[in-house]
């Protein structure tokens, strides 16, 4: 089984739309769409946005429904040259927002973990890839940032693009990749461009989501048919 989780409506509507034999579970106060897509077992979650919603909808559904891998789906902001549209596949997330400097650590390094970064699982990564080739999306393989805050200023997407390394910027992978790390799944975050996380991203963002978004579905969709 592979769950997939976004934060929002519109990065999964279209996916659980093509579920075949669909089963909705709730957990508190999320809900789980269990089918099939291409003959292929899959559970799907709209997690909400942010770190907290994300990560417990993540522990969640590794307890209840053990997927042999989690991919995160959605759009993100995007280091320039990213333009809207493009792709960012997760060699390996860090959480921009936590700061255990004071305490010796490195900006973006949690509590407990060697490094900045988790790395996300080289099998997916390699696979998903491959898929955006044959679709022809112009796509990059790097470092997805993860804070609870929208980027949305100049400044702040140049400091995290150049302090981390970053070529996306979210409020979800990062979360759930630590949980995965954790909990020992395969992990892969897989985002659209929807802005540039600059002084106009709010207003690109809700230009172009809807779009950004039906591309990660199409993505996964035929990631999905090739299992």
């Amino acid at each position: 089984m592979i769950g997939i989780i976004g934060a929002m409506s519109v990065e999964i509507d279209g996916l659980v739309a093509v579920m075949d034999e669909r089963e909705t579970i709730s957990c508190g106060a999320y809900k789980y769409e269990l089918g099939k897509i291409y003959g292929k077992e899959v559970v799907v979650c709209r997690c909400g946005i942010g770190k907290v919603f994300s990560a417990t909808a993540t522990a969640l559904m590794i307890e209840k429904f053990s997927p042999d891998a989690v991919i995160n789906i959605g759009v993100a902001g995007g280091a320039k040259p990213l333009c809207q549209g493009d792709i960012v596949v997760s060699k390996r997330t860090v959480q921009h927002d936590y700061d255990g400097t004071a305490d010796g650590l490195k900006m973006g390094q949690v509590h407990g973990f060697d490094s900045q970064y988790f790395e996300c699982d080289e099998i997916l990564v390699n696979a998903i890839s491959k898929v955006i080739d044959e679709l022809g999306y112009p796509y990059k393989v790097g470092t997805v940032a993860t804070g609870d805050c929208f980027v949305s200023d100049n400044k702040k997407s140049a400091y995290i693009a150049s302090t981390f390394d970053a070529n996306a910027f979210d409020m979800e992978s990062g979360a759930i990749n630590q949980v995965c790390v954790v909990q020992k799944v395969p992990f892969v975050a897989l985002r659209a461009i929807s802005d540039n996380g600059d002084d106009s991203a709010m207003k690109s963002f809700y230009e172009f989501v809807t779009e950004a978004a039906t591309r990660s579905i199409n993505i996964i969709t035929k990631y999905i048919q090739t299992l």
